[in-house]
């Protein structure tokens, strides 16, 4: 079997908790100076509302783009708890091909996340994150989607990484939290086997050891397509998304739309662009799927309630038809 995309880290399922706002003003509050949600010590909090979602970078992109008619496949680790069972099910309605999921019994993983005034707050926990390789060698793909992963990744993405570039196979880098912060010296290999990499301006900022604020996004766009990338992608807030492929800088604007909650904007903007570039389209139109597969996303709770199909697509690209990429 080949596939389009092989998406590569955990799955687990997230519980969305929404805090009453016009309830509990005088033991919740927001700090926007600090960035921080504040609850008061000791209280108990009568929750507006709970929902679950499939959490997971990995498992975000691979819906996001299997509902944009890519042929796609999990790899990664996920428990064998009740809940690890659902997001087994969701994903083949999905469409997602999970046969090579490492399923890790008497484990299992979990996310809360804490929705206030439109922000989040994310607890996480993924009990094992090491995962093994395939045993097959009959799998081919196209492209590979390096993504966030907890301790213990650094066998699985090399080993990820050397088969791609075996295989001739492109890679979709969105380095996590971890990866990060370990360092650019520590994951060089990886960064320089990616063909395209997908960050915010913060974390690029952090890779290329840059202080905050100090960078023109076109330094940060040239330094990091300078590690490797032949297409660096920075999103950047309101600011919108900002892109260089070694011939031209582009700007894409947001596509206006109401915010219910934030969480995997990043990861639509990720398989959208990613669905459209693996179909052969400009750097323009993949800039234009991200930013308005991400816009979908906001109007929802969840990272994949809101991801478009390919009818759903072309609606929202004829709407946003007037905001379109153009040179920085």
């Amino acid at each position: 079997m080949k596939y389009d995309v092989l998406s590569l880290g955990p799955v687990r399922m997230d519980c969305y908790l929404h805090l009453p706002e016009d309830e509990i003003t005088e033991v919740c509050s927001m700090d926007e100076r600090r960035c921080m949600i504040q609850m008061g010590f000791g209280e108990k909090i009568v929750v507006k509302g709970m929902e679950f979602a499939i959490g997971g970078n990995a498992g975000n992109n691979a819906v996001g783009m299997s509902r944009l008619g890519a042929k796609v496949a999990l790899i990664g680790p996920i428990g064998d708890s009740f809940s690890d069972g659902q997001v087994m099910e969701v994903l083949k309605k999905e469409g997602v091909e999970t046969k090579y999921m490492d399923v890790r019994p008497g484990e299992k993983g979990f996310g809360v996340i804490i929705n206030y005034q439109g922000e989040r707050t994310i607890l996480s926990y993924y009990s094992q994150t090491k995962c093994n390789w395939p045993d097959d060698a009959q799998l081919e793909a196209d492209w590979i989607y390096l993504t966030s992963m907890g301790e213990g990744y650094e066998d699985f993405y090399a080993r990820a990484v050397e088969w791609a570039k075996t295989k001739g196979v492109r890679i979709g880098f969105n380095p996590g939290t971890r990866q990060i912060k370990a360092g650019l010296a520590h994951l060089r290999y990886a960064y320089e086997a990616a063909e395209v990499i997908f960050v915010n301006k913060e974390e690029a900022e952090e890779i290329l050891g840059k202080e905050p604020g100090s960078t023109e996004i076109k330094d940060l766009l040239t330094a990091l397509s300078g590690i490797g990338p032949k297409v660096a992608i920075i999103t950047d807030g309101l600011n919108g998304t900002f892109a260089y492929d070694r011939e031209k800088f582009r700007h894409m604007p947001i596509v206006p739309a109401a915010v219910v909650e934030r969480t995997g904007a990043g990861d639509a903007f990720g398989s959208g662009f990613l669905a459209a570039y693996i179909q052969g389209k400009s750097l323009d139109a993949a800039l234009k799927w991200g930013t308005v597969n991400s816009a979908s996303v906001l109007g929802f709770v969840g990272p994949q309630a809101g991801l478009l199909n390919t009818p759903e697509m072309e609606k929202w690209l004829d709407k946003a038809r007037d905001i379109n990429p153009g040179e920085i």
